[in-house]
């Protein structure tokens, strides 16, 4: 006569097996799980996977500084343009590499596209100096000597990036080093680009409009408002 195995000792060997898969697979999850958070921790710190990101609309404030060339530089004297501006520092290792890319970007065959102001952070101006003649960029270097500016503008990494639109509103940024020549990155700058372009011809064909107008009248008309068209003095 067959003898069956009892229902307990089944039940203790499958309660041994399912231990024993927990006792191997537990330790595996984890190497599984550390070796993906070690991909994704390394991922980030890869420049080439790192995008522009929408920025808060009231990050960018104005400023006024002195430049390293001894000028002063308000950033409203830049309204109308899209600026890109790059907080750094010269002890900041990838600071140094993203200042070359800037200048690589900035560089005469890429045209007027944008302006390019390099914020120094809390460094005096001889050490600053020391660092551009030795790595010259095409942009203007500004001294944020007591860290008023950044602080005003939250940034708490370096280097920490902005790019404005033509109303000087914060559009993109981005926390740590970037390849500005990245066809996804200057894809973004155009678009900006376009929106200022957009807006510049639309101010033309309504201003060709107004003096149209005053053509058809023989005179001014009602476009500058003279209150002279009927009298023929405009």
């Amino acid at each position: 006569m067959r003898r069956r195995a009892a229902p307990e000792v089944r039940g203790f060997r499958r309660s041994f097996n399912t231990a024993l898969a927990t006792f191997v697979g537990l330790p595996a999850l984890w190497l599984v799980c550390c070796l993906t958070a070690a991909a994704v921790a390394s991922r980030a710190d890869d420049p080439s996977y790192r995008r522009l990101l929408p920025a808060a609309a009231n990050a960018a404030t104005g400023f006024v500084l002195s430049a390293l060339a001894g000028s002063t530089v308000r950033l409203q004297d830049f309204a109308g343009q899209v600026v890109v501006v790059h907080f750094f520092a010269t002890w900041c290792e990838p600071c140094r590499a993203e200042l070359a890319s800037l200048s690589r970007a900035r560089g005469p065959s890429a045209g007027e596209q944008y302006t390019v102001l390099a914020v120094n952070v809390a460094e005096v101006s001889a050490r600053v100096r020391r660092f551009i003649e030795t790595s010259p960029v095409t942009f203007p270097v500004l001294i944020d000597g007591d860290r008023s500016v950044t602080k005003a503008w939250g940034v708490s990494i370096l280097p920490t990036t902005f790019v404005l639109d033509r109303d000087l509103i914060a559009r993109l940024f981005v926390e740590g080093d970037i390849d500005w020549s990245r066809n996804d990155v200057q894809d973004a700058i155009q678009q900006i680009r376009k929106a200022i372009r957009s807006d510049r011809d639309l101010a033309t064909g309504e201003r060709h409009d107004l003096e149209q107008a005053g053509d058809d009248d023989g005179g001014c008309g009602a476009c500058c408002g003279c209150g002279n068209a009927e009298s023929g003095a405009c």
